[in-house]
Parts: structure tokens; C-alpha cells; sequence
């Protein structure tokens, strides 16, 4: 049951950071990540910082960690284009050493970030 929470958990999020269509294949790479919701939510908002001033340039990037769960990466801004964002968010486990790694892109849609193709 826990594993199914998590899951649906991923899923919301996944749908803040990805394209639609590619849903389905971030939530299984996240599924197998290792990353915990709150390894998740932490990586989301560390990523936030970088775009929510409007302010964002390519190359700009964040560290974030979790001594709790010992997992750990780096957002970074991979370009912009107008009023959207691409970004790549890097990190690494406790259960998985290999880096990681997962895209997404906001756009400024009136004064809300939101996840777009």
C-alpha cells in the first residue's frame, strides 16, 4: 500500500515537471529512482528557485540534499525560451550511486509556472 501511495504521489509530480505524453516514462524512471516523496518535492522546489523570479538564464543551477534519505542532485536550467523554462534535474540515491537524470519544462502562463510539452 505504501508503494502505491508513493507511486501516485510520483505521478502528481511528475505531472509539475514533464510533458503529458512522457508521463508514463518519467513515472517509471522515478519509480525505480529511489528518490522518496520528499526527495522529490525538495528536488521541485530547488528548481523553483532558479525560474520563479522570472530572472532564469541557461546554465543557472542548485544543489539540493536530504540527510534524511541520503539522496542529493542539482537542478539546472537548460535553456529559455521566452516565458518558459527547461530544466535538468541531476541527482543521485542511498539506493541507486549512479547519477540520474530527468527534464522538464515551465512556461509563465498569467502569474502561474506550469509544466508544458
Amino acid at each position: 500500500m505504501r508503494h502505491l501511495c508513493l507511486i501516485l504521489a510520483l505521478a502528481a509530480t511528475i505531472s509539475m515537471i514533464a510533458p503529458r505524453a512522457d508521463a508514463n516514462a518519467l513515472l517509471r524512471q522515478l519509480s525505480r529512482s529511489g528518490l522518496t516523496q520528499q526527495d522529490v518535492d525538495m528536488m521541485v522546489r530547488a528548481g523553483a528557485t532558479l525560474y520563479a523570479d522570472g530572472r532564469a538564464s541557461a546554465g543557472d543551477d542548485t544543489i539540493w540534499s536530504n540527510p534524511a534519505t541520503g539522496s542529493f542532485g542539482l537542478v539546472e536550467v537548460a535553456s529559455v525560451s521566452g516565458e518558459c523554462v527547461s530544466l535538468t534535474y541531476k541527482f543521485r540515491t542511498a539506493r541507486r550511486s549512479a547519477v540520474q537524470s530527468v527534464a522538464g519544462r515551465r512556461c509563465l502562463s498569467g502569474n502561474r509556472w506550469v509544466s508544458t510539452p
